[in-house]
């Protein structure tokens, strides 16, 4: 993890709208990827923001979000079909966690998230 995401995450855990605990799963999850993933600012920061966002928003009972574009959920799981299943495993480790599960929208942007980084930062693709 580079200095530029642990600043992203120490901004977030400064805000008071963060729920206790977001921000310490969040890192725990990134740091559960650095063995194969290049885990970056510049490679996770929005999935960070957005995972950092949803466990928020379903923390304060706030109304799920529009789901993604289909067609680009679809391009994305199916060029990295294992991203749903690893973020079925995240939503699950945050209901263990924070005591809430992701709803399934979050966890389809969670996948397209997942999906990217696969994609674009897997150490064995360098």
């Amino acid at each position: 993890m580079d200095d530029r995401l642990r600043l992203r995450l120490d901004t977030f855990r400064a805000m008071a709208q963060t729920p206790p605990g977001v921000v310490d799963f969040v890192t725990s999850e990134l740091e559960r990827l650095e063995p194969d993933h290049d885990v970056t600012d510049e490679t996770a920061g929005s999935l960070t923001s957005h995972l950092v966002a949803a466990l928020g928003r379903l923390l304060r009972g706030e109304p799920d979000i529009e789901p993604p574009a289909d067609v680009v959920y679809r391009q994305v799981v199916d060029e990295a079909p294992d991203a749903v299943v690893a973020a079925a495993r995240l939503s699950e480790r945050a209901e263990s966690t924070l005591g809430v599960a992701l709803s399934a929208v979050e966890q389809q942007y969670l996948s397209l998230h997942l999906g990217a980084l696969a994609l674009t930062a897997t150490k064995e693709n360098r």
